[in-house]
Formats: structure tokens, C-alpha cells, sequence
């Protein structure tokens, strides 16, 4: 039976999901809707991604091509191997790095914004509402900065990690043993060692601040918060919401593999098109450069369906945490009755409610016991007092029950009624007084008209 609403107007029926159910989210559910969350809003998620990546892509070649042929080409003018060529060369290098670093930032800053772009649209497809990208610019706004300071923070805690673990082994072992043989053998394996840690670390860590773009956005929470908050709500789906990232990149990574393929496939056919005749220098340039713009362009399209995705399973990942610790779900299903029913108050249902948000030393309810429970005392409950049953518990001694199951302990057993005392031979049966006998009945009353009966006989009868 579905669920209705009545209100003063008349019967309302009830709302219909939006782009999930509201309830607690499983593995495949959160798989598919991340993909499917492309069909909700295409012109919005899936060509402003693309748009974005665009812009990025051709402003990072742009700037960073201007700067390296603008350092590089004044090396000619210089004589090879004189100090002033050496200047310039490691001059140029450094503007080629700090143009690569700027842009960058300029490429992360833009990865945040689509991150909240596309958790602002999840939020809406959860309510079933189609928002535009004004409407979801409206929503991001007062939390770009805050995403953009957290993508930089991180990237920067990231590449500072890297440069430790993989920094000591050099100074820690190639250094005081000069590169020798057995120097370069254990500072190669603790440089492998690292790059081990270092992956365990980030996919640890990334996996449990994968929830901070959306509460930023949908909560509007600070950075400090969004980062505590994000912490709680992962424990005990920490490797839930890494299954999911990682079936994601294992899918993304199959398709860019393929995009190479087919990328090699077309260079190889243009060769022909450009030199009919035979191949030539220019012919296999030409074909090569198609080729990689075709490739290119392919893969802009797959980076950006894999943020779209990626954004969107952490989305989805948040929404489910909160439904399953905080009892997201209930709020939701009563905010979309409300506005069903005309009685929306504006209010936003995904606002955490302090007195069921996460705190700390939060532990995840134990899971359900098995159906049917399993021979012996369940492991972390208690064994019940008075009531033993059949499955392992022992019966105890000298308690009178019905059937094998004895009396509760702690309750008093009903009272038995005294039996009735025996006959006695010499008392006298009680005697019982007669009824008084029953008045006559008068009787009744004879009409005026009535005649005496005289004896009345059948006709043919001997009587007369």
C-alpha cells in the first residue's frame, strides 16, 4: 500500500521518490545512480563538466606553451655551455615550473567548483527538483572558497607527504653510503616502501574526507567541520565508500585504455587520406596530429563523465550515511510530504539536527544477530535470566514447569484455592421451606353473547 497524505483540501497521494529512494542505500544502488544521476540534469552536469575541462585544458597548453617558447627560444641567442647560457637555462625551467604550478591551482580551483556543482544537483535530484546552473551557482556560491581552499590544502598536504616519505630514504641511506652498490639497493627498496605507504595513506585518508565537498555545500558547514563531520559519518563505511570509488576508477581506467587504442587506430588511418601516393614525413605528421586531437578530445570527454561520477558518488555516499546514523531519510520523506500536500514551510530538510548528529567516540550499531540465533549464548548479549530455552541454554534444576519450560524467576506463582471440606456423615442435610402455593388464576370473563355449553356432538354421532 502507498503512502497518501490527507489534508483540509482533500486526499493527496504521496510524493514519489526522486533520484534515489529514501532509505538506506546499498553498493549497487549507489553504483548505478551515479552514473544515471548524467540522465537527470545533462545539460547541466555533463556539458558544464565538459565546458570546464575544456577551458582548463586550453588555458594550461596556452600558458604554459607562451612561457616555455618565450624562455627557451632566448637561449639561441646565447653561445652553448657559457654561464649566461647556463642562467637562462635553469632561468627558464624555473618560469616554466611556476606557469605549470599557477595553472594548477587554476585547474584545481575549477575541479572544486565542478565538485559543488555537482553535489548541489544531487541534493536537487534527491527532492525531485530540476534546478538550473544559476540555481546550483546560487547554492555553491557562499561555499567556493571554502572548496577551493580545501582542493589546495589537500593537494598541498599531499605533494608535502611526498616529498617526505620519498625525500628520507636519499638522505637517510644514499647519502652516508655515497650510492654504492648495497647503498643503491636498500634506498631503492625504501623508496618502494614509501610509495607503498604513501598510496595506503592517501587512498586511507582520501576515502574518509570524500564526503567534505558536499557537506560544505549541502550543509553549508565550515572547513573544520566539514572535515570532522566527514571523519565521523565514514566510520564504519570506510570500505563501502572505497568499494564505490574504486569500481569507478577501475571503469573509468578500462575506458581511457580503450580511447588509446582507438586513438592509435585513427592516427594510423590518416596517413593514407593526407599522401594517397605513398607516406611522407609531412603525411605521418599530419595523421599523428589529427589523431591526437581525436584522442584528446575523447579523453576531456571521459575525464569529465569521471568527475561527474566520481562528485556524484560522494554524494550519494553522504546522503547514505546520514540516513543510516542520523535519520536523514525520515526528514526527507516528511519535507517532500509537506510540499505535496501545499504546506511547504521553506525550511531544508538536509540542515543536520544537533540533537542526532554524530559526535564523537560515535560507534556504528552492532549488526543485526542471525535468524535463526545459533546454538549457545549469542556473542555480546547477555544470556537471559529465568526464560531457558532450547537452543544451548541450560535447564535448571528442580523448578516444576509445563513442557520442559519453567516458572519466570522473579514472579510469584498464581495462589491455588483451599479445596471444599468433605461431607460429614452426622450433620443433617440443610432443609429447604416449600414454596408458598400460587395464587389461582381468575377466570376469564365470558362475552354476553356466549351461550352455555350444553355438550356439543359431531353430526352422524350417537349423541344427542
Amino acid at each position: 500500500m502507498s503512502q497518501q497524505s490527507v489534508t483540509a483540501q482533500g486526499w493527496t497521494p504521496a510524493p514519489k521518490p526522486g533520484l534515489i529512494p529514501l532509505r538506506p542505500l546499498g553498493f549497487g544502488t549507489i553504483l548505478g545512480k551515479s552514473f544515471a544521476a548524467l540522465r537527470h540534469n545533462p545539460k547541466v552536469l555533463f556539458g558544464f563538466a565538459v565546458v570546464v575541462q575544456l577551458v582548463v585544458m586550453v588555458a594550461v597548453f596556452s600558458v604554459v606553451g607562451v612561457v616555455s617558447f618565450a624562455t627557451l627560444s632566448r637561449l639561441d641567442t646565447v653561445q652553448p655551455g657559457s654561464d649566461e647560457w647556463l642562467t637562462l637555462y635553469l632561468g627558464s625551467f624555473a618560469f616554466i615550473g611556476g606557469a605549470g604550478l599557477l595553472m594548477g591551482l587554476f585547474s584545481v580551483a575549477f575541479t572544486a567548483i565542478v565538485q559543488g556543482i555537482v553535489a548541489a544537483d544531487v541534493r536537487a535530484a534527491v527532492l525531485r527538483e530540476t534546478a538550473t546552473l544559476g540555481a546550483l551557482w546560487k547554492r555553491v556560491r557562499p561555499a567556493a572558497w571554502r572548496l577551493i581552499g580545501y582542493t589546495l590544502l589537500y593537494g598541498l598536504a599531499g605533494a608535502l607527504a611526498a616529498v617526505v616519505i620519498l625525500g628520507v630514504p636519499f638522505l637517510a641511506i644514499g647519502l652516508p653510503t655515497g650510492f654504492d652498490s648495497a647503498g643503491v639497493v636498500f634506498t631503492v627498496l625504501a623508496v618502494l616502501l614509501g610509495i607503498g605507504c604513501l598510496v595506503a595513506l592517501s587512498i586511507w585518508i582520501g576515502t574518509k574526507l570524500m564526503l567534505v565537498p558536499s557537506l560544505l555545500v549541502i550543509e553549508g558547514a565550515g572547513l573544520r567541520e566539514a572535515l570532522v563531520r566527514s571523519w565521523r559519518l565514514t566510520r564504519g563505511r570506510f570500505w563501502f565508500a572505497f568499494g564505490i570509488v574504486f569500481v569507478i576508477g577501475a571503469i573509468m581506467y578500462i575506458g581511457a585504455q580503450a580511447v588509446g587504442m582507438i586513438g592509435s587506430i585513427v592516427t594510423s588511418l590518416f596517413g593514407p587520406v593526407f599522401n594517397p601516393t605513398g607516406m611522407t614525413e609531412f603525411s605521418a605528421s599530419a595523421g599523428a596530429l589529427i589523431g591526437l586531437i581525436i584522442t584528446e578530445i575523447i579523453v576531456v570527454v571521459l575525464q569529465s563523465i569521471s568527475s561527474v561520477v566520481q562528485s556524484t558518488a560522494g554524494a550519494l555516499v553522504y546522503i547514505d550515511c546520514r540516513m543510516r546514523y542520523e535519520g536523514l531519510d525520515q526528514d526527507l520523506m516528511a519535507a517532500m510530504e509537506r510540499r505535496a500536500a501545499g504546506f511547504d514551510d521553506g525550511s531544508d530538510p538536509f540542515r543536520p539536527d544537533a540533537a542526532r548528529a554524530v559526535r564523537a567516540g560515535f560507534r556504528p550499531a552492532r549488526p543485526a544477530v542471525p535468524y535463526p540465533l545459533p546454538p549457545g549464548p549469542v556473542p555480546g548479549y547477555p544470556t537471559p535470566q529465568g526464560y531457558p530455552g532450547t537452543q544451548g541454554y541450560p535447564m535448571p534444576q528442580g523448578q516444576p514447569g509445563r513442557q520442559g519450560y519453567p516458572v519466570p524467576q522473579g514472579y510469584p506463582a498464581a495462589p491455588v484455592p483451599a479445596p471444599a471440606p468433605a461431607p460429614d456423615a452426622a450433620t443433617p442435610p440443610p432443609s429447604f421451606a416449600p414454596p408458598p402455593p400460587a395464587a389461582p388464576i381468575p377466570p376469564a370473563q365470558q362475552s354476553p353473547w356466549a351461550t352455555p355449553d350444553e355438550g356439543w356432538a359431531a353430526p352422524g354421532s350417537d349423541r344427542r
